[in-house]
């Protein structure tokens, strides 16, 4: 090559570059790249056809991100509405056993209830023979209140009132002993009979006294005690 040529071409250059310097110097704005491209000519523009494939990449994006984000908020919507429903379900059951009824209590039946307590019938009747007449009441009465009584309640009731008597708690054995006339098939009405007339006689009752001993006379004329109410009623007239 032609060293002078060569320098000549070193030197045109050398002169455009100093221009471009002193283009930027003058104009205070700008980029070096811009100098360049006006001074070669600069990069050719953009197609129309370019930037509408730019922008359609640029919609597709930005539509995959918002699926994107709807996907999330759909599937946070349905676990939602998943854990709603079970507490939903929680609520109703624990709303359902509050205001459910409380079990029936079971029903015993006649034939299976608590036989008679003989040990505290004869227990609390060896308490009035012994004339410890109030705890001969707390037993009797006891036997009556828990149902251990039995085919004895009768005469519960009856030594009851004998108890009361003995107390002379007259208005006491009088209710005893018109408990007894409520068992129909008790041997035990002909006596309470006697010592119902004999309640109402100190009672100072006694129309209602002459009416019970007449009852004991002649409902049960065979009754051991049929002869000693025919003698109250005797003194009553």
């Amino acid at each position: 090559m032609n060293p002078f040529g060569l320098t000549v071409r070193w030197g045109r250059l050398l002169a455009i570059l100093s221009g471009v310097v002193f283009s930027l110097a003058l104009a205070g704005c700008g980029s070096a790249q811009d100098a360049m491209d006006e001074e070669f000519g600069g990069m050719p523009a953009m197609t129309p056809a370019a930037q509408l494939e730019l922008r359609v990449d640029s919609l597709m994006n930005e539509n995959r991100k918002l699926r994107d984000q709807i996907e999330a908020i759909t599937s946070e919507n349905r676990r939602l509405t998943a854990k709603s429903a079970e507490l939903e379900t929680k609520v109703t059951e624990l709303t359902a056993t509050a205001q459910a009824p409380p079990p029936a209590p079971a029903v015993v039946p006649r034939s299976t209830r608590v036989p008679t307590d003989a040990t505290g019938y004869e227990a609390a009747l060896a308490q009035f023979n012994s004339k410890n007449y109030t705890a001969a009441i707390d037993q009797f009465q006891a036997l009556l209140n828990n149902g251990t009584a039995g085919s004895r309640a009768d005469n519960c009731n009856y030594w009851l009132g004998e108890s009361y008597y003995g107390m002379r708690k007259y208005s006491e054995a009088l209710q005893s002993f018109k408990s007894v006339l409520e068992y129909k098939r008790s041997s035990k009405i002909p006596y309470a009979y006697m010592m119902i007339g004999n309640c109402e006689a100190l009672l100072g009752n006694k129309e209602a006294a002459k009416e019970a001993y007449t009852r004991a006379a002649n409902d049960f004329p065979a009754s051991p005690v049929a002869a000693k109410a025919q003698a109250k009623l005797a003194r009553l007239k």
